[in-house]
């Protein structure tokens, strides 16, 4: 009777403050989708506002606080994802439109595009993003272009990584 009362009396303790034993982690989350019915490969990048404000104080350099949800900043941000995110398939490098960008809770979301012919069989992905800015940074890049997913991880000093076997 005496440990159920204890089991239970911890159950509560934990209910009540997770925060208190949850970490979270730097990451960000990339997809890249194909739309068939638009021809378009379609990217999007989904960070964590504080991690976003912070890399964006260090790559303009501002000593001053960064309000993510400012569409100027918005704008630099996604200028930052520009320079550290590649897409590049057996024909060359992928241009990526900048499509915008929405805040979501507690996260940035920056929409990216490309239109294709067809969608590639492979591609070589670099995602650097935040990399430079947090040592223990980790981003996944989930590929869906038909019916296969592929889910690469970037960490430490993780360079081009490749996504195979798409279609």
């Amino acid at each position: 009777m005496l440990k159920r009362r204890l089991a239970m009396a911890g159950v509560c303790v934990l209910a009540a403050a997770p925060p208190a034993f949850a970490h979270r982690s730097q990451s960000v989350l990339t997809t890249v989708n194909w739309n068939a019915a638009t021809s378009t490969l379609e990217v999007m990048h989904r960070i964590h506002a504080d991690d976003a404000e912070v890399g964006l104080m260090q790559a303009t350099g501002s000593t001053e606080n960064v309000d993510i949800t400012v569409v100027r900043n918005q704008a630099q941000l996604m200028l930052y994802v520009e320079k550290h995110f590649s897409l590049r398939a057996p024909s060359g490098p992928i241009a990526l439109a900048p499509l915008g960008a929405e805040f979501q809770s507690e996260a940035i979301v920056l929409y990216q595009e490309a239109k294709l012919k067809a969608p590639p069989p492979e591609l070589a992905i670099d995602n650097q993003i935040l990399r430079d800015v947090f040592d223990l940074q980790t981003n996944l890049v989930n590929v869906k272009l038909d019916k296969r997913t592929r889910t690469l991880i970037f960490s430490g000093k993780d360079g081009v990584k490749q996504a195979k076997d798409l279609l």
